[in-house]
């Protein structure tokens, strides 16, 4: 039943496959696709792929494979090999299917640009294995590339007409405040999706770009450290779960994550103080500290609903939901004064005592927030709503009150200036 389906097709590349073809058209893109244990779904996409890619368009996919236990890259090659797409067969050929394989998993961004640096295409896409990326955008991506030689076109979850199906919702709360991380905190806020894993781009713009930090996304190194000098453009998608297989999303993402952003948020410093020949502009990044306050107040609620709910499923604890919530109040005020002093005000004075004094004044200013959040979350939990839904209401309207008390009377900034 495959192999007849795998016949139908590729019966149009086939048919189109002549020593005119090598000639008239170079290859116009790559699509780079990093696997790893993704078994399930691999063979299913490249079919889908090449059933989307318009005739004339010269194309090569590239399986970028971190020594898959489960065979991943060798499916592939079998399957190219059998079906005569693999680069033995290539001359000629409108599309090709190839393997990358590394030795071991190194990092999403690393895989990527392995992938990269073996594909010859004069455009890039970019795009993830389990399905949650449709083949069905491809055309339009290849559309926007052919109209704009100096575009990025990302697939977007966040612009007008995007969502996402079945994500489960702690992951919806990590996504969003990486994403509004990354928009405020590193100036990229015109673009509504700078995490996604989903995007194309000509292979110029990529020239001259140092890759030193080891994100999850290689799109948000891209945009900071480009978006000045190409256009983005954004297509809305509806972002689906993984069917099989399970999320590559761990702690030790998250931390590359961390890393990533104070790394970008470096070079964004050093990039402005060289673009406008001053070392008196303090705030760099944002149009105002209530952007830096926000982004911090961003950074957070997402370090206050990972504690709580990290204490209280019993991934870490099975702690009662009030002693929960009371500890992740207590992690994410300490760490939203350290980055207020150290981010948003610059302070670099780190004396013993002077730094107490302002934590106790940040926690005296915060404790309204505290009763709000604790009084609020308890009586939504016992009216029978659930436990969840409870600390994102009660982490908002606690995040809320403490940005405006805190802007107000801690750190003596006009609540609307």
């Amino acid at each position: 039943m495959r192999d007849q389906r795998v016949a139908e097709v590729f019966q149009t590349h086939r048919e189109n496959e002549t020593a005119q073809i090598e000639e008239t058209f170079s290859t116009f893109l790559s699509i780079v696709i990093p696997t790893y244990n993704e078994s399930e779904n691999i063979i299913g996409l490249v079919i889908e792929i090449a059933n989307r890619i318009p005739e004339d368009i010269r194309t090569e996919i590239l399986i970028v494979d971190d020594n898959s236990p489960d065979g991943t890259g060798s499916l592939v090659e079998r399957f190219a090999r059998e079906n005569n797409f693999d680069e033995t067969h290539s001359k000629g050929r409108i599309l090709t299917i190839k393997v990358v394989h590394r030795p071991r998993r190194d990092g999403l961004m690393c895989a990527v640009l392995d992938g990269i640096k073996s594909s010859n295409g004069k455009n890039i896409l970019v795009m993830d294995a389990d399905f949650s990326h449709p083949p069905q955008l491809i055309p339009r991506i290849v559309g926007e590339l052919k109209h704009e030689s100096n575009c990025v076109v990302i697939g977007s979850r966040y612009a007008k007409g995007g969502t996402t199906v079945g994500v489960p919702l702690e992951r919806l709360i990590i996504s969003f405040g990486a994403t509004g991380i990354a928009r405020y905190g590193l100036n990229v806020k015109e673009v509504r999706d700078p995490m996604s894993g989903f995007f194309a781009l000509p292979r110029h713009v990529l020239k001259d770009i140092e890759f030193n930090t080891k994100g999850f996304k290689i799109l948000l190194e891209i945009l900071v450290k480009k978006q000045r000098h190409v256009t983005v453009k954004e297509i809305p998608y509806t972002f689906t779960v993984r069917k099989y297989g399970y999320s590559k999303l761990d702690l030790k993402v998250l931390v590359d994550y961390t890393k990533a952003v104070w790394s970008l948020y470096k070079y964004g410093r050093r990039s402005q103080k060289r673009l406008e020949g001053s070392e008196n502009r303090r705030s760099v990044l944002f149009l105002s500290k209530a952007a830096r306050f926000f982004t911090v107040g961003a950074s957070g609620l997402v370090i206050n609903f990972l504690v709580s709910f990290l204490l209280s499923n019993g991934t870490v604890a099975n702690l009662w939901y009030v002693q929960a919530t009371a500890i992740g109040i207590a992690v994410s005020i300490t760490t939203n004064f350290l980055l207020n002093k150290i981010w948003t005000f610059e302070d670099k004075k780190f004396s013993v005592l002077y730094t107490l004094k302002q934590y106790g004044l940040f926690l005296l200013f915060s404790s309204l927030g505290i009763s709000i959040q604790l009084t609020l979350v308890y009586l939504l939990v016992e009216s029978g709503i659930s436990y969840n839904l409870s600390l994102i209401c009660a982490v908002a309207a606690a995040s809320i009150s403490n940005f405006i008390l805190n802007k107000k009377w801690t750190f003596r900034e006009k609540v609307w200036g």
